[in-house]
């Protein structure tokens, strides 16, 4: 309580110390806080009608922010938290399922080209993108499936890198750290004629391994990543390509149990590519901006599951005593998607400001080979397994895996799995005076395996003097169920889909205000109280193919509060608050019955600064300070373990030089008083949750010229 009293103290005297700036610099700050994501056009972010933070890369470069799963952490009602294997998953205002790994449900936007895994639902590949690239950050909380389609559920991210900000910047960048961890990389541009060219590319690894409460062998968190970027410019014709590569270790196992065989270790690979022509031109007054672009995603993952003598063990059960291959799988997938977009938006028409989209897009998966070691046992000896008098004693008998025994397969879908959207949208921003702007949006989306889908938002922002601004929101959005949960074979260790499952829904309503007495201090509020319907969540029962369904109704409320303090020369301070409510029905099982809960695995509460004190400019000190409350024990009755995990604060403290206006140095220490950092364990093995990152440090070296 004390240290929370100083902190709001400390908010207090820097408001009172703030005083009038010059007023060019107070004209560059304005121009700074501009977002084109809520509308897709660039306004005052105070004035848009939607709730968007905008993070500037340099600021939080200062503050020791890396990467891209970094920077979205710190702003508020966010919540990233990792699957077993490693993978990153976003928890945006409480709304967490378990198959969460699957779908974090927020949208992922590079440069303004979304990033589609129409197999799983998930952008992570991006979270470890590192800011030394990016420009800034525009992260829209809520749904805004109106402007950007499924997916857009519970926040948006556009992620304008350098190169997509066609910057002209020619720089490197060096860096080194804990667990192993080296990278470089380097923004190029240049000139030819009407022709603008822009390049970027990074290189990064480490062989990261941390602690695993009782066992003497550590996670597996190796990884070699990299991306390469071109952008060319002429007039109003673009083009964009991006290729992202990561090769990671499984973490904590497929099962969380490590590695059962570690003599024969496995990984996971995926990669993305994107291609994007766009071009804009005016035709009398309207703009018209038509896109077509191209993205390739591949997952090549393996893992092994149950150790060489468990497999044998319940094999020799019904007569097989050559399965000496351990439980392991192998999956290879591609996927591609091709879209066409037109965006068509009209001059101003009596105080209205109209915007209209169509387009179409095209999902296919190119590949699909799964391999399991124990299904292609069971295949090869199916007759003795089926006449062994011991059947009844087998682990994998029909009873117990029928998704599988149903429809043996070497695929992880159905075969012949492809989706077509078409779409169009209409959003009219109307002035209804100098003070009061009104938004009304529109779009259908019609799926070719379920249907049309209707999104609509309506907005009110009244600025009630030229320090305070008011905001009436309200959005519905809809995430459309991935292939993985309509259409998955059953396969051992994995959930069927279900070709009959239902789009989520989400209706949310909010009221934001505003308070900027000066060019110095931001104060915002934001209360949001949002429903959603048909989720899509885990199906329990062991005697029915489908592993999931959809699930009744479920609220999320809260408030988030933010306050920004930037002189400029001096200090510079953002901190953010966050309290969340949020339903949980625990899926029933054979044995046990639903009940409702607050949702588990999530901080209700948190607290979240950046602080950077310059007094020079040469010199900086950046702190980023994180709070996040208790979890929640989840009302599973066969968990038996404490998975709740403790509150926690954890500083980092970061010192940059700047050599000169062409060089800069970072050193910095993260959790540098050594919290025990936990996050919930997802198959709750673990009491009290799994271990993180302990106190570490990391170097990096930025080069103009």
């Amino acid at each position: 309580m004390n240290f929370l009293v100083t902190v709001v103290s400390f908010f207090l005297v820097t408001a009172v110390y703030s005083s009038e700036s010059d007023e060019m610099q107070d004209f560059e700050s304005l121009l700074e806080n501009v977002s084109d994501i809520a509308t897709k056009k660039s306004l005052n972010v105070d004035y848009l009608p939607s709730v968007v933070t905008v993070v500037d890369a340099k600021t939080y470069m200062d503050a020791g922010i890396q990467n891209i799963g970094e920077a979205l952490g710190m702003l508020p009602g966010i919540q990233i938290q990792l699957s077993p294997m490693g993978y990153a998953m976003t928890t945006v205002r409480g709304f967490k399922n378990p198959n969460a790994y699957l779908s974090d449900k927020i949208k992922i936007l590079i440069d303004g080209v979304a990033i589609n895994n129409e197999v799983s639902g998930s952008s992570n590949l991006y979270m470890d993108f590192p800011m030394q690239l990016v420009q800034r950050i525009e992260v829209l909380r809520g749904p805004n499936s109106t402007t950007y389609g499924a997916g857009a559920f519970y926040g948006t991210v556009n992620i304008i890198t350098k190169l997509g900000n066609s910057k002209k910047t020619d720089q490197i960048f060096l860096g080194t750290g804990s667990y192993g961890y080296m990278t470089a990389g380097a923004n190029v541009y240049d000139i030819s004629d009407n022709w603008k060219f822009f390049a970027d590319g990074y290189y990064q690894k480490n062989s990261k391994s941390l602690p695993v409460d009782g066992s003497s062998i550590g996670t597996d968190e190796a990884m070699r990543d990299f991306s390469l970027g071109f952008k060319a410019i002429n007039g109003g014709f673009e083009f964009m390509t991006r290729y992202k590569q990561n090769v990671s270790g499984n973490f904590y196992g497929f099962e969380e149990d490590l590695d059962p065989i570690p003599e024969h270790p496995k990984e996971h690979k995926n990669s993305y590519f994107f291609s994007q022509l766009s071009y804009k031109t005016l035709l009398n007054d309207y703009k018209l901006e038509t896109k077509a672009n191209f993205s390739h995603r591949m997952l090549d993952e393996g893992a092994n599951i149950v150790g060489v003598t468990g497999i044998a063990t319940r094999f020799a059960v019904v007569g097989i005593t050559d399965m000496q291959d351990g439980f392991f799988y192998h999956e290879k997938q591609q996927e591609q998607n091709l879209e066409a977009e037109m965006i068509l938006t009209f001059p101003e028409i009596k105080s209205n400001d109209i915007l209209a989209g169509v387009g179409v897009r095209h999902v296919e998966v190119t590949q699909d080979d799964y391999y399991n070691s124990v299904e292609n046992a069971i295949t090869q000896n199916i007759s003795t397994i089926l006449a062994s008098p011991n059947y009844d004693n087998f682990r994998y008998r029909y009873e117990n895996e029928p998704a599988f025994w149903a429809n043996p397969t070497t695929t992880f879908l159905k075969e012949g799995i492809n989706r077509t959207i078409t779409y169009g949208y209409l959003q009219d921003l109307i002035s209804l005076t100098n003070d009061v702007d009104v938004v009304f949006g529109v779009r259908a989306d019609s799926y070719s395996d379920f249907g049309t889908k209707i999104s609509k938002r309506a907005a009110v922002v009244y600025r009630a003097t030229d320090e305070t601004v008011f905001k009436l929101l309200y959005g519905s959005a809809f995430r459309a169920p991935t292939l993985t949960e309509a259409y998955a074979n059953g396969h051992i260790n994995y959930r069927a889909g279900d070709e009959n499952i239902l789009p989520e829904e989400t209706n949310t309503y909010e009221a934001v205000a505003i308070y900027s007495p000066n060019f110095y201090n931001k104060f915002s509020l934001n209360l949001f109280y949002s429903e959603l319907d048909n989720v899509i969540d885990l199906e329990e029962y062991e005697t029915t193919i489908p592993g999931y369904q959809n699930y009744d109704d479920r609220v999320s409320k809260g408030a988030e509060f933010e306050y920004y303090f930037d002189a400029k020369q001096g200090h510079s301070l953002y901190f953010n608050a966050t309290y969340v409510e949020t339903d949980y029905t625990t899926p029933p099982e054979e044995d046990s019955v639903s009940t409702n809960q607050s949702m588990p695995d999530i901080s209700d509460v948190m607290l979240k600064a950046i602080y950077i004190y310059r007094p020079t400019n040469k010199f900086s000190l950046g702190t980023a300070w994180h709070y996040y409350s208790a979890t929640k024990q989840t009302g599973l009755e066969w968990v038996s373990k404490d998975s709740t995990v403790k509150e926690v604060h954890t500083f980092d403290e970061t010192i940059t030089y700047r050599f000169s206006a062409f060089s800069e140095a970072r050193v910095g220490v993260k959790n540098i008083f050594d919290a025990d950092v936990r996050e919930p364990s997802y198959y709750y093995n673990t009491n009290g949750g799994i271990r993180r990152e302990g106190r570490n440090f990391f170097l990096s070296y930025v080069q103009n010229f």
